[in-house]
């Protein structure tokens, strides 16, 4: 297997071409019921996955198990085509969803959530094993759940356990969230050779700052919630904490939202901007990559969305609302 993008790029290309147009959209939102929206699932590349979404007493929970297993299959392929340093920037990528993850199975620790529920809310597209995130979702407390992660050798089985050692000193999850923020990155930053990779980094570690600074909004600046690597220094996230996001562009709407979840809403647009950016900018590169797995990875939220709105019959305005949150 190849050690270079042109290969893996064109294997990608192909790849990309099988997203859901918005055409394809539009139809599923169309569709007058939960069931004629399977069946115009199954009239895409999705079909394979969708079996056991069609029988009689299949619901939403077959459908986002279809979903996972599409999502799962997709970024095990685009990894397959890779192999040396091409092969650790694209986990690198991949290894965002096992950020997402470990966050997630640290709140459901430690709000008591249980481990099903927890489980049912994991991105299937990382690189942890399953069952290193299932004896961590069933685990008690934070060290535990850390330990789980570590006997895996995942690269941040640290952070995990530099998280707990923060949420245990000072009670606040944020402070846990960002330790695994910082170790992501510092992972990430440590594997990526590529420029334009290191360029999208220092992007979107500037947009976690951003989004870092306004949950701490009216509280006193902590260095120790910086992520290192952006175009941000020290300096720059006092700043950035203190409400000045000048000379940051789209960053600015990140702190300027009007609640957190407009926060967030901002943040994915502004990464969805750098990636188009980003590919268009480096297309035989990890650029094309980049961008295809974001793509796909909205393409299986809005699914999961309209699936969710055809099942409880909302109107197709409310579901399309929601879509383009």
């Amino acid at each position: 297997m190849p050690d270079d993008y042109a290969y893996i790029n064109t294997r990608v290309r192909v790849m990309r071409t099988k997203l859901l147009d918005g055409r394809s959209l539009d139809s599923a939102l169309a569709a007058g019921s939960y069931q004629e929206f399977l069946r115009v699932l199954t009239e895409t590349n999705l079909a394979a996955n969708l079996r056991e979404t069609t029988g009689e007493s299949a619901g939403l929970a077959e459908l986002d198990q279809a979903l996972s297993r599409n999502l799962f299959d997709t970024t095990r392929k685009v990894l397959g085509f890779a192999d040396g340093d091409a092969k650790r920037e694209i986990q690198a990528l991949l290894m965002k969803w096992d950020l997402v993850n470990l966050k997630t199975v640290a709140r459901g620790v430690v709000s008591g959530r249980g481990a099903d529920a927890v489980l049912s809310n994991l991105i299937p597209g990382g690189t942890l094993k399953p069952s290193a995130l299932q004896t961590a979702a069933a685990s008690t407390d934070l060290q535990s759940a850390a330990a789980a992660i570590a006997l895996s050798g995942h690269p941040l089985a640290g952070a995990l356990r530099a998280g707990a050692n923060a949420y245990q000193a000072s009670g606040r999850l944020l402070d846990l969230e960002v330790a695994l923020d910082q170790g992501y990155y510092r992972h990430a930053l440590s594997v990526a050779r590529n420029t334009s990779l290191r360029r999208y980094l220092s992007r979107e570690i500037d947009i976690t700052n951003a989004l870092i600074a306004r949950a701490g909004a009216g509280q006193p600046m902590n260095p120790a919630l910086f992520v290192q690597g952006g175009k941000l220094d020290a300096a720059g996230y006092a700043r950035l904490a203190g409400g000045d996001a000048s000379g940051l562009g789209d960053v600015a709407a990140v702190l300027d939202a009007p609640s957190l979840e407009d926060a967030e809403v901002a943040a994915r647009r502004a990464l969805d901007s750098a990636t188009r950016n980003i590919a268009a900018g480096d297309p035989e590169g990890v650029g094309l990559i980049l961008d295809f797995l974001r793509r796909k990875e909205i393409e299986i939220a809005k699914l999961r969305l309209i699936g969710r709105g055809k099942f409880y019959d909302l109107s197709p305005e409310q579901i399309r609302k929601e879509v383009q949150a």
